[in-house]
C-alpha cells in the first residue's frame, strides 16, 4: 500500500487538524484518485465523510477510531506514536493532561530535529529561577560560578539546577560570555507579550502563583507588595482593563530596562480574572 504522507511531516505540526487539512490539501492536487470517501473506505469506518468531520473539528478521534483512522493514513510506527500523542494533546479537557502528551510530544526525535526550541522553551518556562538566573548574570558582584547563583537565589536551588540553568539560557541566546569570559544578556527584556494561553507559560504562571504562596509569609511588608480588588464593572469594561494592565507593564519594563547592574531580582505578577458568572440576562430575572 503507498504512502499517503508524501511530503505533508506530521513531525512538524502541534495540531493534528491542520495536518490533515495540509494533507488532504496535497493529496487532492497530487492524487485525483483520493476523496473522503476512499479514505473513509481505506480505514474501515461507514461515514463516507468522517476524514472531513475529524478535519474541521466536528468530531474528535477516541480510542476506539484512531487506530483505523491511522491505517487510513498508512502512518508508520513513528508516526503512529507521535500522531496519537498528538491527537490527545489537542483534545485534551484539562492542563495536566495536556501537559502530559505535550511531555510525550517532546520526545519524539524527529520533531526535536524539526523544532528543537519546543523542548528549550518548554524547559525555560517550567522552573520560575531561570529568569532569575538570567537576571544574576548582570550583578557586579556575580563570579561567573553556578555556586554562587545556587548561594544567592531564594528558595534556594542546587548548584547542578543553576548550571543546567546558566547551559540551557545559553542556547536559547538570552546569555553569551563576553571577549573577558564573562557573561552578559544578549537582550536587555525578556517579554512573554500581553497574551499568551501557551502551555508552556501556563506551566511558568502556576509555578510563579505556586512561589508566592510560599514566599508570602517569608517576606518582610517594607519588601513587598501584595494588594487585590475586588470589581463589579460592565463587560464592556474588561478589554479597557486588560489595556490599561498592558501599558503599565509596558511602562514597569521602560522604568527598569536600564538597569544593567542590579542590586535585587524581583518578580511581579498580576492577575485579573472574573470571579462570577454574572450575565446581562441575569439581571432583568
Amino acid at each position: 500500500m503507498p504512502r499517503l504522507s508524501l511530503s505533508i511531516n506530521v513531525f512538524s505540526y502541534l495540531d493534528y487538524r491542520v495536518f490533515l487539512r495540509d494533507l488532504y490539501t496535497q493529496l487532492k492536487s497530487t492524487r485525483g484518485g483520493f476523496s473522503f470517501r476512499t479514505f473513509s473506505k481505506r480505514a474501515g469506518f461507514q461515514s463516507p465523510n468522517f476524514y472531513k468531520l475529524v478535519m474541521d473539528g466536528k468530531r474528535n478521534l477516541t480510542e476506539e477510531s484512531l487506530p483505523k483512522f491511522m491505517v487510513g493514513l498508512n502512518l508508520n510506527k513513528q508516526e503512529q506514536d507521535f500522531f496519537r500523542h498528538l491527537v490527545f494533546f489537542n483534545q485534551a479537557g484539562t492542563h495536566e493532561a495536556k501537559d502530559y502528551y505535550y511531555q510525550k510530544l517532546l520526545q519524539s526525535k524527529k520533531f526535536n530535529q524539526l523544532k528543537p526550541i519546543e523542548k528549550d522553551q518548554y524547559d525555560f518556562y517550567s522552573s520560575w529561577y531561570h529568569p532569575v538566573v538570567r537576571e544574576l548574570v548582570t550583578c557586579p558582584q556575580f563570579d561567573g560560578t553556578p555556586q554562587w547563583l545556587a548561594e544567592k537565589i531564594s528558595p534556594a536551588i542546587t548548584v547542578a539546577q543553576a548550571k543546567k540553568s546558566l547551559e540551557l539560557l545559553e542556547k536559547l541566546n538570552f546569555i553569551k560570555k563576553n571577549d573577558k569570559g564573562h557573561w552578559i544578556q544578549k537582550t536587555n527584556l525578556v517579554s512573554t507579550g500581553p497574551e499568551s494561553t501557551s502551555l508552556v507559560l501556563l506551566n511558568y504562571h502556576q509555578g510563579l502563583l505556586d512561589l508566592a504562596k510560599l514566599k508570602l509569609k517569608e517576606i518582610e511588608p517594607s519588601q513587598r507588595d501584595i494588594s487585590a480588588l475586588t470589581l463589579g464593572v460592565t463587560k464592556d469594561k474588561i478589554p479597557l482593563l486588560k489595556k490599561k494592565i498592558q501599558e503599565f507593564r509596558q511602562d514597569i519594563l521602560k522604568l527598569v530596562s536600564t538597569d544593567t547592574t542590579p542590586e535585587e531580582v524581583l518578580l511581579f505578577s498580576m492577575q485579573l480574572f472574573p470571579a462570577t458568572h454574572l450575565l446581562k440576562d441575569d439581571k432583568a430575572s
